[in-house]
Parts: C-alpha cells; sequence; structure tokens
C-alpha cells in the first residue's frame, strides 16, 4: 500500500538520464528564487574530489545500506552502474514536513519508487536535446570510464523509450538552461 504524508510539503521528482543536466536544471530553478527542500540520497559509490558528506549524497558502505534497506528504513533504493542508492523514509518526510515544495533528483528506476509510494509526487523528466548530445555531454564531463559511459548510454537509450511514464517532459536544450528552469518552475507553481 503506497505511503502517504500528512504533511502540506508538496514532492517534485526530477528524474532523467544521466548526463541530461538535472543538477544544472535544479540550481537554475534555485537561482530563480525558488525556496525548496531537498532530499539528499544515500549511497555506496566513492566520493569524488569535489564532494562531501551530504553533498551531493550520504556516504555509506554497502552492508549499513543493505541493513537499512532490510529494516524498511529506505523508501526507494536501486543498484545503478555497481553502486546502492536510495532515500530513507525519515530524510523524505523530513523534507516534507519543512517545506512546501520539496526536490528529489533521482535516476528514472528510482523516480518510478518514489511514485509508487507517494501518489502525488510529481514527475519531471529532464531529456537531452537528442541522444547524440546526450553522449557528447558523458564522454566530455570526463567523470566515468569509457563502459560506465557504454551502460550509461544504454540505459538512457531504453528510458528515452518511455516518456509516457513521466508527468512532464522538460527538454535541456544546449545553451537553453534558463529556459528548462523557467519551464520546471511554471510546472512547480501549477502544482
Amino acid at each position: 500500500m503506497p505511503e502517504t504524508s500528512n504533511t502540506q510539503g508538496k514532492l517534485f521528482v526530477v528524474t532523467g538520464p544521466s548526463g541530461a543536466g538535472k543538477d544544472s536544471v535544479i540550481n537554475s530553478v534555485k537561482e530563480l528564487g525558488l525556496e525548496f527542500g531537498q532530499v539528499t540520497t544515500t549511497s555506496t559509490r566513492p566520493m569524488r574530489h569535489n564532494e562531501s558528506e551530504g553533498n551531493p549524497y550520504y556516504f555509506i558502505n554497502e552492508a549499513d545500506f543493505k541493513e537499512k534497506v532490510k529494516g524498511g528504513d529506505m523508501i526507494e533504493w536501486a543498484k545503478v552502474y555497481g553502486n546502492l542508492y536510495g532515500c530513507t523514509k525519515q530524510e523524505v518526510h523530513a523534507k516534507l514536513a519543512e517545506n512546501k515544495v520539496v526536490i528529489v533528483k533521482v535516476d528514472p528506476q528510482g523516480a518510478r519508487s518514489y511514485k509508487n509510494m507517494i501518489p502525488d509526487a510529481v514527475t519531471i523528466f529532464i531529456m537531452p536535446p537528442s541522444y547524440e548530445y546526450l553522449e557528447s555531454r558523458l564522454v566530455n564531463r570526463e567523470t566515468d570510464s569509457r563502459e560506465v559511459i557504454k551502460q550509461r548510454l544504454e540505459t538512457a537509450q531504453r528510458e528515452l523509450e518511455n516518456l509516457l511514464d513521466w508527468d512532464h517532459l522538460v527538454v535541456n536544450e544546449e545553451g537553453k538552461l534558463d529556459e528548462a528552469a523557467d519551464e520546471v518552475l511554471s510546472i512547480i507553481h501549477s502544482m
């Protein structure tokens, strides 16, 4: 049975393929003045040089993560590119209790879990302008191995074939980040 919250916050789930610009769009929405709570995901992936605890993830080891899953503490979780990612129920409900608008950024598998658990959550799929653009972006950001990039592109291809799964689609065109952010802001204000 889906969980519901007795809080007043509205949950917006931003998703899309890796490299589509989800973080950039969310950051631009913030720069446009929208105040919102942001759910921090827990991950077993190694921390990168420009990251810290809680930014952009809570980093824990695989054994502790699996213990949280076993204990029913995760609202959603998935194995993505060899690492575990998920959000605790406590984190989501605390953010909803504190904020009128809460934004969570997850991969499409995680977005589906959120929608199943919290049916009134609004899903926003951030799309690249083209598959070729996405490939170029993943290669040029130089954060993943060729094998991981190949996996991300294969996953993106499948995701782009299931666009009817989402409440809203926003194309993040090259050089038009402000327009994508404005569109997301309009969606949030219309709810």
